[in-house]
């Protein structure tokens, strides 16, 4: 594949999306000399178009995520389709038709040897990987967006109606569901995937639970209440991270909470509107919020430092790669920044953002993104 022009922008170019927050700051003057980067963090191996959009398609969107099975990306398009591409090329090797658009985070099923991919009118695609072959389907109410969890012979997924159901992995046979009521009125985009946590599940809902279920029976283990003050906007929509006996979770409303993995207990909470789902890396907790940027916290839950960002979009969960952290901005494109101190160092920006969570490779150094103008990109990092 030929690539194209490189819309890697630099730290000074870039600058106009994020605004510094001195006051959260904690680093030295001297930050910026103790942690040199390469100039060109990103450089672009190839390029492959999975969904030609149409020339006046009004602000087209592409907001699935790849899994990496062997030396090829499985991903689906809202072109309708889930397909592979070689790792070291990018060629196509096979094209699934789909059901509807897939805007869902694939995952990979290596007991049963299958790729799970959810599409937007809540239909479960559990597919070969090798041929692309259909093994089953499973039709829900609502749309799939995020990852199913996976758990020996059963698959948990959760969709946008608030619904989670489990089914047996090898047949795609229901098991179980739980679902709670959604509030009336108007509720935030977007929704919580399931967190397996031993031998329960957790799964947030929009109206503020989340909720620890009994991963056998769908059975309540306990359920806890983050709305905070607020009676509006309480979804909890972020996929819960798990360290250890402590739960990071959050809501839209109430903003990033530590509670007890036994039962749910809050320890501490940030509160910071709109609070994504949370990446724990050593004795940082990182995570973004669409009106007050990017964050690093300790284990305490106090920012260490906090980076304004501007006309950015919505943000995916930072992912921690060596000594960057890396997510996209809906209409800005994938930033690239230090994880010591947020310093923005690139901004990869193929025109119309990046909706989709980047996917990385086992060995650190390469990152697989769909872009909202239906374009797969592979970037080596340097």
């Amino acid at each position: 594949m030929s690539c194209p022009r490189a819309f890697l922008l630099s730290a000074a170019a870039g600058a106009g999306l994020f605004s510094a927050c001195t006051s959260l700051t904690a680093r030295s003057p001297e930050a910026a000399d103790q942690h040199p980067h390469p100039a060109g963090v990103a450089q672009i191996r190839w390029r492959t178009e999975l969904h030609a959009h149409g020339l006046f398609e009004a602000t087209p969107e592409e907001c699935a995520s790849g899994v990496l099975v062997g030396g090829q990306l499985v991903i689906g398009s809202r072109a309708a389709a889930i397909v592979s591409v070689s790792t070291d090329r990018g060629q196509i090797q096979w094209a699934t038709t789909a059901s509807g658009g897939v805007d869902s985070q694939a995952r990979f099923d290596p007991a049963h040897n299958q790729v799970y991919v959810g599409v937007d009118d809540g239909t479960l695609y559990a597919v070969e990987p090798a041929a692309g072959k259909v093994r089953w389907t499973y039709r829900a109410k609502g749309a799939i967006e995020r990852a199913p969890e996976v758990r020996g012979d059963a698959v948990y997924v959760a969709t946008a109606a608030d619904r989670v159901i489990a089914l047996d992995a090898a047949t795609g046979k229901w098991r179980w569901q739980y679902e709670r009521e959604t509030p009336e009125g108007f509720t935030i985009h977007g929704y919580a995937g399931p967190k397996a946590l031993g031998d329960s599940l957790l799964v947030g809902f929009s109206d503020g639970y989340l909720v620890s279920l009994n991963g056998a029976s769908g059975e309540v283990v306990w359920a806890r209440s983050l709305a905070a003050v607020s009676d509006q906007f309480v979804d909890v929509d972020s996929t819960p991270t798990i360290a250890g006996s402590i739960i990071y979770a959050s809501s839209y409303s109430g903003g990033l909470y530590a509670l007890a993995a036994k039962d749910g207990a809050v320890q501490w909470r940030v509160p910071i509107e709109g609070v994504s789902a949370v990446r724990l890396a050593g004795e940082r907790l990182y995570f973004a919020a669409p009106r007050q940027g990017l964050h690093a916290a300790d284990l305490d839950g106090h920012v260490v430092w906090r980076q304004g960002l501007t006309q950015a979009g919505d943000l995916t969960t930072p992912m921690v790669v060596g000594p960057y952290l890396v997510f996209s901005g809906s209409r800005a494109g994938l930033f690239i920044v230090d994880r010591d101190d947020g310093r923005l160092l690139e901004i990869f920006n193929p025109g119309g953002g990046v909706c989709a969570a980047p996917t990385l490779d086992a060995s650190g150094t390469r990152l697989y993104v769909l872009s909202n103008g239906g374009s797969l990109y592979a970037l080596d990092l340097g």
